[in-house]
This record gives structure tokens, sequence and C-alpha cells, in this order.
């Protein structure tokens, strides 16, 4: 706090991009058809833990503000769509990402707290749809500590889609649809998640 008991951090941390930026969702991927795999396929179970560990690389890159790492998750001509906006490329993803979140706030000198949001992902789903590609969706989770006494809160929640390639031993986000349940990048209901329209005829 401030001698006036402003908080230091008051200002958002990063802009949501320009007005029509999630106009994406307005035109949803198709849905993939195949079912809740309810055991892992034979014999993909490294490929399996793989996309798992690159998720769990991908939430702890975002909330660290390594830009970096962050941008290497995807595959050179990724496609990303998210609140900011359509991201083309692995470049464009690095560039447009990297003022994004807390992890790269710059704070004074003599800080004494850290304001931090962080992500988690949460009942992922994945589908192989063939030797080297994948297909997922999951559940994410926001939390912060941005409240008057530090204590953290849930402020966000959503949903991915992604499609995954393999290139040699590692795997890599060819496309990701990020959906966030308080931004404008949500929809009424959502066909890759088996939902179906809820609005009465």
């Amino acid at each position: 706090m401030t001698d006036d008991d402003t908080p230091l951090y008051a200002a958002p941390l990063w802009s949501p991009g320009a007005p029509g930026a999630a106009d994406w969702v307005k035109t949803p991927a198709p849905a993939a058809p195949s079912p809740f795999p309810v055991a892992v396929p034979e014999g993909r179970a490294h490929d399996y833990l793989s996309i798992l560990n690159l998720m769990s690389a991908y939430m702890i890159a975002l909330d660290a503000g390594d830009i970096d790492t962050y941008a290497d998750l995807f595959a050179p001509d990724a496609v990303m769509c998210w609140i900011g906006g359509v991201e083309r490329g692995r470049e464009e993803i690095r560039r447009n990402l990297a003022s994004f979140g807390t992890g790269r706030q710059k704070l004074p000198r003599d800080a004494g707290h850290r304001p931090r949001f962080i992500h988690v992902s949460v009942s992922q789903r994945i589908d192989f749809t063939g030797p080297d590609t994948a297909h997922d969706v999951g559940m994410w989770l926001g939390f912060s500590n941005r409240t008057a006494d530090g204590s953290f809160e849930t402020n966000e929640f959503g949903h991915y889609e992604d499609w995954y390639v393999k290139t040699g031993a590692r795997w890599y986000f060819q496309e990701r649809r990020i959906f966030n349940e308080r931004l404008s990048n949500k929809a009424l209901f959502y066909p890759e998640l088996g939902e179906t329209d809820p609005r009465e005829l």
C-alpha cells in the first residue's frame, strides 16, 4: 500500500485485446466425435503422459513469465485463439504473449509483496487421432492474491480445446483455443464438451 492507502497494484495486469478480438468464438471449430477414452489406448501411455507434462509445462511457464519456454511448446506454425485475438505461428505467440500475466510484471524496488495469478488445468480428456496427432478438451481455473488482505481468490474459469502434433520425440501444441467464462471469449454452449443448445425451442 502507499501512504494514502492506494493499492500499488490496482491497475489491470494485461489488456484483453481490441474490440472484436474474440470473434473467433462465433465460428467454433467442428467438435471432435471421438468418445471419452475410459482407458489410455494400448501402447499410448508414454504419449499420454507426455501431453499431460506439456500442459503442466505450459501452465508453469505462463505464470512464471518464461515466454521462451512457453512459446517453444507450440509448433512453428501453431495457431492460438484467446481473448487477445488469433496468434499465428510460434513467433507471433512469443511476441504477443510477452506481457501477459504477473510473471513478467516489474515491481517497485522496495516491494515486499508480489501479486500473482496462477492457472491450473483440471478434467483433461485426451483422444489420439493418429500416430502423431491428438486432440483434447479440459477445464481450467485461475487464482490470484490481488485482494486487500493478500488472501487468494478464485476469479476466472473456462475450458480449452487443443490439437497436438508429435515431431520426433516431442509433442507440441498445433492449435489451442482458450475460452474464458469471465470475458468475451465465451459462448452459450460448447459442442466440443458434448453440450447442446440450452435454449427452449
